[in-house]
């Protein structure tokens, strides 16, 4: 069976013919043409040089077929996308702070999730959780650093 739309110009194949002289027995079969007319109209077809021509042999009998469909293009999977671990951690140590002990913590957590999720290649999220954890630590830090000289 011919898998592309008929062109004129373009010599007709074994397996074009084919398609052709099938459907002609199928026309004969559903009471379209008579057998005498189906010899004449199978002469032709095995004779065919183009394709335009067994076109012509069919076209009043069966539509021709549709060009199948296209393929789809198959994409791959994304892989989920989750919250890096250490930048909760450094949110919430940050956060909760801990005698100024959160606040190294934090600094450290959220300094180790940066890299992580740089190096994940988009697999991991949590950069803003991380950051806000750095800069909550950061200024602990300044704050205790304040508050230490102010006693001194």
């Amino acid at each position: 069976m011919a898998t592309r739309p008929p062109t004129p110009y373009l010599r007709a194949s074994d397996a074009d013919r084919e398609a052709a002289v099938e459907r002609l027995r199928g026309a004969v079969l559903e009471g379209r043409i008579d057998p005498d007319e189906l010899e004449d109209r199978l002469a032709a077809a095995y004779a065919a040089r183009w394709t335009g021509d067994l076109e012509r042999l069919t076209a009043d009998i069966t539509p021709p077929q549709p060009a199948p469909a296209p393929m789809p293009v198959a994409y791959p999977a994304q892989p989920p996308v989750r919250t890096n671990g250490m930048a909760i951690s450094s949110l919430i140590a940050g956060l909760l702070w801990m005698w100024w002990v959160g606040s190294f913590a934090a600094i450290v957590f959220g300094h180790i999730a940066l890299v992580q999720i740089k190096r994940s290649n988009g697999t991991q999220s949590g950069r803003a959780a991380a950051i806000t954890g750095l800069v909550i630590g950061y200024l602990s830090v300044v704050g205790l650093l304040l508050y230490s000289v102010r006693l001194y």
